[in-house]
């Protein structure tokens, strides 16, 4: 917490960082229960914070048209994505994908408030997360080092803690060398801090090789080369990523080489063997990296001329020879034809890029260009409102083109298109454009030290929406929340507070909203916990009690299947068989697209001797999903 703050600012600044810290390191990926949590704490700080504010304990910022078209438009899609519900393929899905949204609007809610209340608020947001960043990142690597750490890595080798997905954890370490760059060039800044920085650049690096995540690594050079055109201290960011690429490059050529290390299914006695070697070789090259960054810094009056030669215009020169220079030797002459080879590779829906380091080099997309196309279907077949939020998944089950599973079509723009058509894609469009906007106006408010911050920060946001367009990063807490955050202060800070506002009225609306949604998103998690508790009480043979926990779950969330196929669970147990049916069937009528709620009503048909109906039910959950179980059942049914 920077020092000489009001309390309230203090405190409300500490809340937002350690929020944030949260969501890097307990948001579990993608997953939605610890959401539930979470988000309850965002919601019901961010709430506590507008109603300081409306009571005059902390100051409102008295936004511009950017800023207030940023609020108004983000908060209308995550509106929009709340009423697909209603005609979503999956409407528990599309709830859930509200609720996340909402959690995103109350790290948004802090950012505004902090950028408004504290002096210098994008330099101490960009310190603190850069600490946190490079926290997550070496967390994530004393699960190489340590194998007990992350138990699963003997099974999957790629770096993902504590995002639980390696792309995330790559975005992360592109923002965090971002973060690193500015704080090791600023000279304001203190030494200790510089070095440090250093360091942390080497280890986002290093880290960043070992997801060996190609978006990410794509992310990262064109982020870095984003910063090196907007910083006024080029020569000393060249400067720092000489001292720290290198080594990282080597310390990650060698690791390619270490089986423990990147291989998966590896013993855990070869893990942890080539971890400690791994520990002992950050250590000491990290110690390297950051003794020479010393000395850098402590003769910095001696290199530094030499490097203020280097141009722009030079500097872009050489980097176009050394590009050229690369593409010539990996296309063995012939460049042409080489990203022809490329493109078709990238299309291939029937090759994969691997899970080793050597997909590094490898043009695959791992289905993205199929799951794309299926996206720009869906968004053909149903333009103007789509196929609801986060519905993806199961309305590609009628077109799909193979079996690999896929959350989302691991790109924003074709996703939002899809699920939530034109209206939900220009929405968000709009929302991203006006913060565009706020942004570069807060560069350009600012001055010095804090207009290199709000750059840095800036930059950020631009890999994200860079990487947004080869992953899902919305489903994510631990990168989007974060960003998020930067956006409010960005819009905030440096802009004139409302003076004098208090309206004790709407603090009552604050906390009925803030409840109000804490307990929309803890509904589906408790939900969940009863279904859990139903099928557990099935096994051990209480089918009254199934079918209770079945009843409340579907009190809880009446949007989704699941319930009510617990329900049928402990009906089916007790000998209910009628019972059992008629949830089979509501579950139909609750989503009569999803092939899922036909292909489990044909089974139950099938195991009950009802063979004709179990056969048109079976027929439609093969028709909604050609590749899916039915037709393999059917086919089984037909030979008898």
């Amino acid at each position: 917490m920077p020092p000489g703050l009001p309390r309230a600012t203090g405190v409300l600044f500490g809340s937002a960082v350690a929020l944030t810290g949260l969501a890097v390191f307990f948001g579990d990926g993608s997953a939605y229960d610890p959401l539930a949590w979470l988000g309850a704490l965002a919601i019901l700080v961010a709430g506590a914070a507008l109603a300081a504010a409306f009571l005059g304990r902390l100051a409102l910022p008295d936004l511009d048209r950017a800023g207030r078209a940023f609020v108004a438009l983000l908060v209308g899609f995550v509106v929009w994505n709340g009423l697909s519900i209603v005609w979503s393929v999956v409407p528990d899905r599309s709830w859930e994908y509200f609720n996340r949204g909402v959690v995103y609007l109350a790290f948004a809610a802090l950012g505004l408030l902090v950028g408004a209340a504290m002096p210098r608020a994008p330099r101490a947001l960009a310190v603190s997360l850069l600490a946190l960043f490079g926290a997550a990142l070496l967390w994530a690597l004393a699960g190489k080092v340590i194998p007990n750490l992350y138990p699963d890595g003997e099974r999957i080798a790629r770096l993902r803690a504590p995002l639980e997905y390696w792309n995330a954890l790559a975005l992360l370490a592109a923002m965090a060398i971002l973060l690193a760059l500015w704080a090791a060039v600023r000279q304001e800044h203190p030494r200790w801090l510089r070095v440090g920085s250093v360091v942390a650049l080497f280890v986002a690096v290093f880290a960043l090789l070992l997801t060996y995540s190609r978006g990410g690594a794509l992310v990262a050079l064109l982020a870095v080369g984003a910063f090196l055109l907007v910083s006024r201290d080029r020569e000393e960011a060249i400067g720092a990523l000489l001292v720290c690429v290198p080594p990282a490059a080597a310390l990650g050529a060698w690791a390619f080489t270490q089986p423990g290390i990147v291989d998966d299914g590896q013993p855990y006695s070869r893990r942890l063997s080539d971890g400690l070697q791994l520990g002992a070789a950050l250590l000491l090259v990290g110690a390297a990296v950051g003794a020479l960054a010393y000395l850098a810094l402590k003769h910095e009056d001696r290199w530094r001329p030499r490097l203020l030669r280097v141009s722009g215009r030079r500097l872009a020169a050489f980097s176009a020879v050394v590009l050229l220079v690369g593409v010539l030797a990996a296309s063995g002459g012939n460049p042409v034809e080489w990203a022809r080879d490329g493109a078709r590779e990238f299309a291939n829906p029937t090759s994969q890029a691997g899970a080793g380091p050597n997909r590094l080099g490898n043009f695959n997309s791992n289905s993205r260009w199929t799951w794309w196309e299926e996206s720009w279907e869906l968004f053909r077949a149903d333009p103007v409102a789509g196929t609801g939020a986060g519905s993806f998944s199961v309305a590609r089950r009628p077109i799909r083109r193979n079996t690999t599973v896929a959350t989302e079509p691991h790109n924003l723009a074709l996703q939002f298109l899809a699920e939530t058509g034109l209206v939900g894609f220009l929405l968000i469009v709009g929302a991203g454009t006006a913060a565009t906007i706020g942004v570069v106006r807060c560069v350009r408010r600012s001055e010095g030290a804090d207009a290199a911050a709000a750059a840095a920060l800036g930059v950020v946001g631009i890999a994200y929406l860079v990487h947004a367009l080869v992953d899902y990063d919305w489903d994510f807490v631990g990168v989007t929340a974060p960003l998020c955050l930067v956006i409010g202060v960005l819009l905030a800070a440096g802009r004139p507070t409302l003076q004098g506002v208090r309206r004790p009225v709407l603090v009552a609306g604050v906390v009925l909203g803030s409840l109000t949604m804490v307990a929309s998103l803890a509904a589906p998690w408790l939900a969940r916990r009863e279904i859990t508790s139903a099928y557990g009480a099935v096994e051990r043979g209480e089918a009254v009690e199934a079918v209770d926990h079945g009843r409340r779950a579907r009190s809880l969330n009446p949007l989704s299947i699941e319930p009510l196929f617990a329900e049928a669970a402990g009906e089916e147990a007790r000998g209910g068989n009628g019972a059992a049916l008629d949830r089979y069937i509501k579950a139909v009528e609750l989503q009569p697209q999803n092939p899922r709620t036909w292909y489990e009503l044909g089974r139950f048909e099938l195991d009950i001797n009802l063979r004709d109906a179990a056969i048109r039910h079976l027929t439609r959950s093969a028709q909604l999903d050609p590749l899916g179980p039915a037709p393999l059942v059917l086919e089984r049914i037909f030979q008898q």
